[in-house]
């Protein structure tokens, strides 16, 4: 059996190679579907398979930014198990002079599919953007990282702390849960509704590990109905409030 943290970080690199090489079937290789990338901004899609996803695939938006190359961040292994490991990373994009053009802080989800592992998701802050354009500057006072820390862990605590369906006005629609092999699109709230627990989680520790100006990904280690729950959580600001766009979680028995 293959290590989880070895095989998650393997994956990790090899997508930024995979970039760098301008190959499309070497970065959707680095990825497992049904896919979705739930980021701070823009909407999101589930892209349904490998063959989908390398035939739009296209660096040429990519290109006329004056992009070189893209350098990974070391990353840091915040949840794993031996089918899915929750990685906190990121990247900058580089002209060819050397020069920033775009940073973002990413948490990636990496699973164990039919003996392959790959991204199954990726939840992005959209930090900081082409930063240096002022059409592209988050809307004025929203760029406060400790507001936003609070106002992001506070949604993801007011979740946890709910009973069934009152967790509901924490949530965006529709909204995405990942697992090994499937992305879950949950469409309203009735749907949710019905798989929210009825029982109020026990909160062991939550904690927003990367923040940007309109979304934060968001850490968080729970108990109930005797199972240890361990999950990421994308929250973002829609409609002007924050709540929870999507979530990973890794569950075990007590």
């Amino acid at each position: 059996m293959s290590d989880p943290v070895a095989s998650a970080l393997e994956v990790y690199w090899r997508f930024f190679e995979g970039t760098n090489s301008r190959d499309p079937v070497r970065v959707v290789d680095a990825l497992n579907y049904p896919h979705v990338r739930v980021g701070a901004r823009g909407e999101t899609g589930i892209v349904p398979d490998r063959e989908t996803h390398a035939g739009k695939m296209t660096f040429d938006a990519l290109l006329e930014t004056g992009w070189d190359h893209t350098v990974g961040v070391e990353p840091e292994v915040l949840h794993e198990s031996s089918d899915k490991v929750h990685l906190r990373g990121g990247w900058t994009r580089y002209d060819s002079d050397i020069k920033p053009i775009m940073t973002n802080a990413v948490t990636y989800i990496v699973t164990l599919v039919e003996g392959r592992w790959g991204f199954q998701s990726r939840f992005g802050t959209d930090s900081e953007l082409f930063w240096g354009r002022p059409e592209d500057r988050p809307v004025e006072g929203r760029f406060d990282l400790p507001a936003n820390t609070r106002e992001a862990t506070q949604v993801v605590v007011s979740a946890l702390e709910a009973t069934g369906v009152d967790a509901i006005p924490q949530f965006h629609f529709p909204c995405f849960f990942v697992q090994p092999g499937n992305v879950e699109l949950i469409a309203d709230p009735a749907e949710l509704g019905r798989m929210l627990p009825g029982e109020i989680f026990e909160i062991n520790d939550v904690e927003a590990v990367q923040t940007g100006a309109t979304g934060a990904v968001v850490s968080c280690t729970a108990s109930t109905g005797g199972e240890e729950i361990q999950g990421v959580l994308m929250v973002k600001i829609e409609n002007n409030r924050w709540g929870i766009k999507g979530a990973s979680l890794i569950t075990s028995k007590r």
